[in-house]
């Protein structure tokens, strides 16, 4: 086996401090630039990465406005179908024509929901890996979180409105007898479908509509002003990133 030494300087020859200066400046430089370096990579990874997000956020804002867009049209719809519901006298509900009326009303507009759910993809990664720290502007980070805390407000509402909404499906089976379906389709303006001529109970009826009427309303509004915010957002996302 070969057995390798380093060269010895000449006897009695020793390095001088130039020769251990040049050395430590020659290692010095190395680690530094190969610091730099690896800042400079990491730094346009993180840049890259932004962008990455920001891109991904404008396309869910997007898709969102759209989906916005859909859902107040259909609310508009039920609130103008509950609101001919509301409409129906009360007080001529022993007429079989008026209470089928009220019925069609009731079984057409008050068993479904329209709900807004945004398309987090984004914002799940930046919550989930940390991608926040990547977003340096202050003010687009800012932007983000009050678009959060209207998704936040948005479900709140939806949340009040379906509960009002259920109330007044339980008042409906208090009043109608909603298995007769098939009959009232058959005959739509000369089936029984009444089950109570009890004031209280229909009243009750008729004011948890309104309730749900006025629930249905602040939910739209609700989601008109989200359109505008985060229509504003896409464009004020597209001017920081430069993004078409």
């Amino acid at each position: 086996m070969e057995v390798h030494h380093h060269p010895e300087l000449p006897h009695g020859e020793k390095k001088h401090l130039k020769e251990y200066f040049l050395e430590f400046l020659m290692i010095f430089l190395a680690v530094t630039m190969g610091f730099i370096a690896e800042n400079l990579r990491e730094h346009f990874s993180d840049n890259s990465k932004e962008r990455e997000y920001i891109t991904g956020m404008i396309k869910n804002l997007e898709v969102d406005t759209v989906q916005i867009k859909n859902v107040v049209a259909l609310t508009w719809q039920q609130i103008d179908g509950i609101d001919s519901l509301r409409k129906v006298s009360k007080d001529k509900l022993s007429q079989i024509k008026v209470q089928d009326s009220l019925y069609l009303f009731t079984s057409k507009y008050l068993f479904y929901a329209n709900s807004f759910k945004n398309d987090d993809i984004t914002l799940s990664q930046l919550r989930n890996a940390g991608g926040y720290r990547l977003i340096r502007n202050a003010d687009v980070l800012d932007s983000i979180a009050v678009y959060e805390s209207r998704i936040h407000d948005l479900t709140d509402e939806f949340n009040d409105m379906f509960t009002s909404l259920e109330k007044a499906r339980d008042n409906a089976n208090l009043v109608f007898d909603l298995n007769a379906g098939q009959n009232f389709h058959l005959h739509p303006t000369s089936t029984p479908v009444l089950i109570t001529s009890d004031k209280e109970k229909i009243y009750n009826y008729y004011n948890s509509c309104w309730l749900v009427l006025l629930g249905l309303n602040g939910y739209n509004e609700m989601l008109g002003e989200h359109y505008k915010y985060s229509s504003r957002l896409i464009a004020y996302l597209k001017r920081e990133y430069n993004v078409e």
